[in-house]
């Protein structure tokens, strides 16, 4: 039960595309909508990534995808 109820209030996945490593740790990210985002990890300029709770994850496929607000 405590399995579920953390998932259930844990944050959404993102994908978002790396603006820019900082050097530092974090990485500047930008979303399809336009919302800007600093995060843990690194990525290279331009490459896709999952990222969830303000940490990357890892590389997300480089494929068309659209966000659908409910």
């Amino acid at each position: 039960m405590f399995k579920q109820l953390k998932q259930a209030l844990s944050l959404p996945r993102m994908i978002m595309t790396v603006e820019a490593d900082n050097g530092n740790g974090t990485t500047k990210l930008r979303s399809d909508s336009g919302l800007s985002f600093t995060a843990i990890g690194s990525g290279s300029p331009g490459t896709k990534v999952y990222v969830q709770d303000g940490r990357v994850l890892g590389i997300a496929a480089d494929l068309p995808h659209s966000e659908i607000e409910v």
